[in-house]
């Protein structure tokens, strides 16, 4: 079996669990190539992020967990919810600020909503974003380097990582692939996760755009606490239990 990085073959062990239900320590050490003290490692991590629950021997699944979609297919779904979260975010955006964007398609339609703004700086890793924005000189746009996927449109890896890690906004906007109140935001990749934390990181405040589809939607790995949300943009479908949640944290709560 090729090698895989401990990133990839941490989604793969998930992958496998998602088919079999459960593994030992033996079966995914040679399946993966890797001693069994590494997939040890590598389940510890997983259990703690609360993806899977170790038992002697082996591990096995807590739940099932969100997929990851293309761009395309994932911008049709809730345009219209996207489209109205983005204009609020927008109004939140003054000229002369540092933001960052993700690769979400919500944050896509954020870029939609500022195409025709001035003197803006947008640090993105969503390439669709970044062309979009090119278009207008008044719009300083800094697209991180590193790994492109394709079909997904977005730049991640270690080299993205570091250069976010020398940059600074005001505030970062992404989104999620689910939120719930145990396990905070979550995405389907742990690439993608590892680029919203460095982006967290690196910004003073955390706006997250979501439409309400992803209220107690569990994906592949946390990327945030939902204490460590700062704003909330949303639609007006959101579960009463997010409401007093977002009253409990001090997040500001911003409905269309």
């Amino acid at each position: 079996m090729l090698s895989l990085s401990a990133f990839d073959r941490r989604s793969a062990i998930l992958i496998h669990l998602r088919q079999q239900g459960r593994a030992s320590t033996r079966q995914l050490s040679d399946l993966f190539g890797v001693s069994e003290v590494t997939i040890r490692s590598d389940l510890a991590l997983l259990e703690e992020s609360g993806h899977l629950l170790r038992s002697h021997g082996g591990a096995e699944l807590v739940f099932p967990f969100l997929t990851e979609q293309p761009f395309a297919e994932r911008q049709r779904v809730h345009l219209a919810e996207k489209a109205e979260i983005a204009r609020a975010a927008a109004q939140l955006i003054e000229p002369g600020d540092h933001i960052m964007l993700d690769a979400s398609t919500t944050a896509f339609q954020l870029a939609h909503a500022l195409k025709d703004r001035r003197d803006l700086t947008v640090i993105t890793n969503n390439v669709q974003a970044a062309i979009l924005l090119s278009g207008n000189p008044a719009i300083d746009v800094i697209l991180v380097g590193g790994q492109v996927r394709g079909g997904i449109w977005s730049v991640v890896g270690p080299l993205a990582e570091e250069m976010l890690a020398k940059l600074h906004a005001r505030r970062v906007f992404f989104g999620a692939a689910g939120l719930t109140l145990e396990r905070g935001l979550t995405d389907a990749n742990l690439r993608e996760a590892q680029i919203k934390r460095a982006m967290l990181a690196a910004a003073d405040e955390v706006v997250v755009l979501l439409d309400a589809s992803k209220f107690g939607q569990h994906a592949l790995v946390t990327f945030a606490d939902f204490g460590a949300i700062d704003s909330l943009i949303t639609d007006d479908k959101i579960p009463p239990a997010y409401v007093e949640a977002c009253r409990h944290f001090a997040i500001q709560l911003i409905t269309v």
